[in-house]
């Protein structure tokens, strides 16, 4: 399991981008400055650190200075409110991998991360799970759904989804026309336990992008129905 460790001031943020992670099979740790960054990666070592620019106290150049040298198979993604050409070359000489700018999607977060372990020289077992291997689904409106691709396809188009939202549609395709709760989502998905509650904070980003995907697929934007305060459910009868 790849770890990654997140670096960010702003508590909202830090937080939200710890949780779409560890969804998607991730070991996360968070600190909220730079100091704490550089402690953290003295204590242990980190495959991946997503670095703020702009914080108190040590910023994230500072950071990336006394790294740099002393960790240099470490893969940074700088993510940062307060882009510049100046900062961006100064991240460019410290060798980070990734210069992004918020608000970055999760999906290029995701696909940046995806690709900084993708140029280190980890074994598989370290890397996300992809989905096992499964023969297409044939889905209403003659859409067919490849697990092992995680790709859906339809006359006229494509798309790709990432790991969760293909591990979220099958366990909703499973269990097709039934409600599914969050935590119960959340445990299929990930495997651990959480409140309905804090399932449902974590789910709504990931359905919200899974939902927006399946926009374009035809007579696909309304199967996955919101259950307010229990769960999702996948409608399959036809519309």
């Amino acid at each position: 399991m790849a770890k990654i460790l997140i670096v960010d001031d702003e508590e909202i943020a830090r937080l939200t981008l710890a949780e779409i992670l560890r969804l998607e099979g991730y070991d996360i740790k968070s600190v909220s400055s730079g100091e704490a960054a550089v402690e953290a990666l003295r204590c242990e070592p980190y495959d991946v650190m997503i670095l703020d620019l702009r914080m108190a106290g040590m910023g994230g150049m500072d950071v990336l200075r006394s790294v740099v040298d002393t960790i240099p198979d470490l893969s940074v993604i700088v993510l940062t409110a307060y882009g510049s050409i100046e900062t961006a070359i100064q991240a460019i000489q410290y060798r980070v991998h990734d210069y992004l700018l918020k608000p970055a999607s999760p999906e290029q977060v995701l696909e940046s991360i995806e690709k900084a372990l993708a140029r280190k020289t980890h074994p598989p077992s370290l890397l996300r799970e992809k989905p096992a291997q499964n023969i297409m689904e044939v889905l209403p409106g003659g859409v067919k759904l490849a697990w092992d691709k995680r790709q859906i396809t339809w006359s006229g188009g494509s798309l790709s989804l990432t790991p969760t939202e293909a591990r979220l549609l099958k366990i909703l395709y499973e269990r097709k026309n039934d409600m599914v709760p969050h935590s119960e989502l959340v445990y299929l998905i990930q495997g651990y336990r959480i409140g309905t509650e804090e399932a449902a904070k974590i789910l709504r980003p990931v359905v919200s992008r899974l939902r927006q995907k399946l926009a374009v697929v035809p007579d696909w934007s309304e199967r996955i129905k919101n259950v307010r305060g229990a769960g999702y459910v996948l409608e399959l009868y036809e519309l």
